[in-house]
């Protein structure tokens, strides 16, 4: 086992190396990106439930365990029962979560974009030291036309390797903010339609 952690990781430091300058920006830029996807996932797994066929329950008690939901709900009902003081506190928890939602979303995209243009821009650099090496008479004109070649490479994989995936996290992640929309539209009806049981009781 740990044979195999320390090929893995002297595999990884020569690509590290083969990948050049750019390599540490990549690196930076992945993390800040993944830090964000998954920073957005826990925030909308606090609000959108496991089970949406079975959400929400019909009772104000389901809704007490604590957690997002629990807020949004002591914040829209409090103590008012009136139903366009209701209608209007949802609506200011949808336009500011989803505006935060919208922001970090957008945000996320353009990281993930970004990666593969600089994964190019070390392409560029790599084939530029590959020319360079093409136009010496040394011997060590071979040794920088492959390293040219390698940086080319390492720096467009790499760059694929974090966009890739990061698209794919947004996508999931716009469908759990369709979601998370759909779950405050649900508590929204349950809570109009407590308000309206309080006052026939009354």
């Amino acid at each position: 086992m740990l044979s195999l952690i320390l090929d893995l990781w002297n595999q990884a430091s020569l690509v590290w190396q083969k990948g050049g300058i750019l390599m540490p920006v990549l690196a930076v830029l992945s993390l800040y990106t993944y830090f964000i996807a998954f920073d957005l996932w826990f925030r909308l797994r606090t609000i959108v439930p496991r089970d949406l066929k079975s959400f929400p329950r019909e009772r104000w008690g389901a809704f007490q365990g604590g957690g997002r939901v629990n807020q949004v709900m002591k914040y829209c009902i409090g103590n008012h029962h009136n139903k366009k003081e209701t209608r209007k506190r949802f609506q200011q928890v949808r336009q500011s979560d989803g505006s935060y939602l919208n922001r970090r979303l957008r945000f996320l995209l353009v990281l993930a974009t970004a990666s593969p243009l600089i994964g190019l821009l070390g392409t560029v650099g790599g084939m530029l030291r590959t020319f360079d090496g093409l136009s010496m008479q040394d011997t060590y004109k071979m040794d920088m036309i492959a390293s040219g070649i390698s940086e080319a490479l390492v720096t467009t994989q790499a760059g694929l390797l974090v966009a890739i995936p990061a698209l794919a996290f947004s996508h999931l992640l716009k469908r759990k903010r369709k979601d998370w929309l759909h779950c405050i539209n649900r508590l929204e009806s349950i809570s109009l339609r407590q308000i309206k049981n309080i006052s026939v009781t009354r």
